[in-house]
């Protein structure tokens, strides 16, 4: 294992190390000093962040706007740090899709989806179609709880559902799905799904078995970062104790590859 700026980073590999968190949020305008001292301390090289209008979970057409807004003012600032995701809402429609379409022209990766509708609401497959027109990962939060499950609060199974609708789709499923081994099983047979290893309440051992089940190529790491701890996060992915090969891919090396071939 190698350290740099005094922080955990990956284990060795041939070639230089890359570590991408690819879900993170911001929220205003402005970049957190702190968020870039421990992007440093940690050696995380990149960010791919949204803001989800303060955690709003029917957000307006102007709060989305805005939100999306403030991301691609701290991307200006700090472009070699921060990518970023489009929130959206999708029961904007067309109006939603329009500001979709303006943010991809102004550089931002991707599309993060909360919890305004499922994954696989029908009103979801137009932002899902020019995703893959641009070739661009979507980022969907998927939780399944015993209790307090939100009303249009997505789980795995809606992930294949809507998985299997665009087999083109790059999906990322947010949280490891929340209860990680039904999660496994459940996104197992669709390829074009990943998922990633945010969430406090995920454990080492839960991101070893993503990695078993999927294969290192579909695991991507992620902190929830404010909501979470990026130290904490990093800790699992390098306490799950993977093959050097396997780490590298999940701390950075795939989120790259899906980065360097999106269609600006």
């Amino acid at each position: 294992m190698r350290r740099r700026g005094g922080g955990l980073v990956s284990l060795d590999v041939e070639g230089p190390p890359v570590v991408i968190d690819a879900h993170a949020h911001l929220h205003g305008a402005e970049l957190d000093p702190g968020v870039e001292e421990e992007c440093e301390a940690h050696g995380v090289d990149r960010i791919v962040v949204s803001s989800i209008a303060n955690f709003r979970a029917f957000p307006s057409f102007e709060q989305v706007r805005q939100a999306n807004a403030d991301l691609l003012a701290v991307r200006q600032r700090r472009p070699d740090l921060v990518e970023c995701y489009c929130y959206v809402n999708p029961r904007h429609g067309a109006e939603g899709l329009a500001d979709l379409r303006r943010n991809i022209a102004e550089g931002m990766v991707g599309i993060k989806l909360w919890i305004a509708t499922t994954a696989d609401d029908p009103r979801v497959d137009p932002f899902v179609e020019l995703a893959v027109e641009h070739r661009m990962p979507i980022l969907m939060h998927a939780w399944r709880k015993t209790v307090g499950q939100g009303p249009y609060e997505t789980t795995a199974a809606h992930i294949a559902s809507i998985a299997a609708r665009h087999p083109d789709a790059r999906i990322i499923m947010a949280h490891l799905g929340g209860q990680v081994e039904s999660a496994m099983t459940t996104i197992a047979p669709y390829a074009n799904v990943l998922t990633d290893t945010s969430g406090t309440l995920n454990s080492s051992g839960a991101v070893r078995m993503a990695v078993e089940r999927l294969g290192p190529e579909r695991v991507v790491f992620g902190s929830d970062m404010h909501g979470n701890c990026l130290a904490h996060n990093i800790g699992k992915v390098v306490s799950a104790d993977l093959p050097a090969e396997d780490a590298a891919l999940v701390m950075g090396g795939t989120m790259q590859r899906l980065l360097a071939e999106v269609r600006r």
